[in-house]
């Protein structure tokens, strides 16, 4: 579960993403300058994984504690490797 902190950076970071993508989409309707395009696009990508990094931190820090925390050592290590999975992906 989310707590609120990291559901109001999230949404507010989504919504800066969603209008950055929206002037992407604007610049290129009206054929903008390709290198002006591709920076914006990095910024919308910059600011989703912003969001991945700040949901991770809350995963890390509830479900994966929380499952140290009472000792269940399946629960742990299949936390652990949705994590890993997860990182793996974010990272390639």
């Amino acid at each position: 579960m989310l707590d609120e902190d990291t559901k109001t950076q999230s949404l507010r970071r989504l919504k800066l993403a969603k209008g950055q993508l929206e002037g992407v989409e604007r610049m290129i309707a009206n054929e903008k300058y390709c290198i002006d395009i591709i920076n914006q696009l990095s910024a919308v990508r910059n600011a989703l994984e912003k969001v991945s990094l700040i949901l991770m931190k809350q995963h890390i820090s509830t479900c994966l504690v929380d499952s140290v925390r009472e000792g269940d050592e399946e629960r742990q290590e299949k936390k652990l490797d949705e994590l890993m999975e997860t990182v793996y992906k974010f990272i390639t």
